[in-house]
This record gives structure tokens, C-alpha cells and sequence, in this order.
């Protein structure tokens, strides 16, 4: 009886002994599927964090850009107004000078051309003017003997070649051409007095 008693001992020992060491592992099986959660919740509190400040980070930036664009926008907006509005005071004005005073333009713009044209023999087109008229500012430029001819375009010729009022002056071996046309007025009007010109239409208080 004594030796069944005491193999009764040895294997509640036994029994108690796994049953600690049993909690232990579980204990410590806890432990770490808490230290694992914490870890996981901590990495993705991170990920949320830095997804909300790039995506914060990208809103400031559209912001910015958005509002620097406005001014750039506003700018473009006045310059091509301005630009529109001085462009259409001088045709305005270039046909309310009459043809006298146009064609005296087209003279002193040929003058400056004629070095250009050397002594060779010159075929002119024309539209918008007498031909009587045209003949009499070659002869006060480059002397009506070099004049080949003198051809008045229609509008759909004249549109063709470029200009739509004024003179072109051609060598005739087509070597060089003179544009002698409203176009370029206004282009050499606008490049020597654009800043006057504006100002004056407007004033002399440019739009805002």
C-alpha cells in the first residue's frame, strides 16, 4: 500500500509540475501575441500618420500652385487686353488718317528700304491705293524708270501674299522683297511705343 501511495505522489508532482510549466508557456504565449498586437497597431497608427501628412502634404502643394497660378492667370489675361485694345485704336486710327497721310507713312518706310533694293529693276503690288497715287511714291523713292510694274491685288490675292493694305516691293529677279504694308507699321509702332500707346489708351492708368 505504501508503494502505490507513493507512485500516487510522485505523479500528482508530475501532473502539478507540467500544469506550471504548462501556464508558464501560455503565460508567456500572451505576452508576446500582446507585444506582437501592440507592435502591429503601433506600425499602422505610423502608416496612418504619414499617409495624412503626405496627403496633407499634397493639398498645401495644389493649394499653392493654384493660388500662384490666379496672379499668372490675371496677368496673361491684362497683357492680352491691353495688347487687343491698342491694336484696335490703331487701325482706328490708320483709317481715319485718310490716304494722303497713310501713303506718306508708306513713303518714309520705302526710304529706309532703298539701300536694300540696290539699283535693280523693281516689280511692285499693291492694294487699297490709285495706282496714280502708288506711281507717284515710287518716283519720290526709288524713281519710276527702275519700276517694272505696278499690279493692283484683290483681296484674295492680297490675302494670299500677306497684307492686306500697303505695298509689296519686289526685285525683279526676286532676290529680295520690301514689305511696305500696315502690318509692319503697326509692328514698328508697337515695338518703339507700345508702354505710350497703352498708356494713352487707357488714360495713362493700365487695367489692373
Amino acid at each position: 500500500m505504501e508503494e502505490l501511495r507513493s507512485t500516487d505522489i510522485l505523479d500528482r508532482e508530475i501532473q502539478e509540475d507540467a500544469r506550471k510549466k504548462a501556464e508558464k508557456l501560455l503565460k508567456a504565449a500572451d505576452s508576446d501575441c500582446e507585444r506582437i498586437r501592440s507592435e502591429s497597431e503601433a506600425r499602422l497608427e505610423s502608416a496612418r500618420a504619414e499617409k495624412a501628412a503626405d496627403c496633407d502634404a499634397r493639398l498645401e502643394a495644389y493649394r499653392q500652385d493654384s493660388e500662384s497660378a490666379i496672379p499668372l492667370e490675371k496677368q496673361r489675361r491684362m497683357v492680352s487686353l491691353v495688347d487687343t485694345s491698342v491694336r484696335a485704336a490703331l487701325d482706328s486710327w490708320f483709317k481715319d488718317i485718310g490716304a494722303a497721310r497713310r501713303l506718306a507713312l508708306y513713303r518714309s518706310k520705302l526710304e529706309r528700304y532703298v539701300p536694300n533694293l540696290g539699283t535693280a529693276r523693281l516689280r511692285v503690288r499693291e492694294i487699297g491705293y490709285p495706282v496714280s497715287d502708288v506711281e507717284a511714291l515710287l518716283e519720290g523713292t526709288v524713281g519710276r524708270d527702275r519700276v517694272e510694274s505696278v499690279v493692283v491685288l484683290g483681296e484674295a490675292e492680297a490675302r494670299v501674299a500677306g497684307f492686306a493694305d500697303g505695298l509689296l516691293v519686289e526685285t525683279a529677279d526676286r532676290s529680295t522683297l520690301c514689305r511696305v504694308t500696315r502690318s509692319e507699321i503697326f509692328e514698328e509702332l508697337l515695338s518703339s511705343r507700345r508702354q505710350e500707346l497703352a498708356e494713352a489708351l487707357f488714360g495713362g492708368r493700365l487695367p489692373e
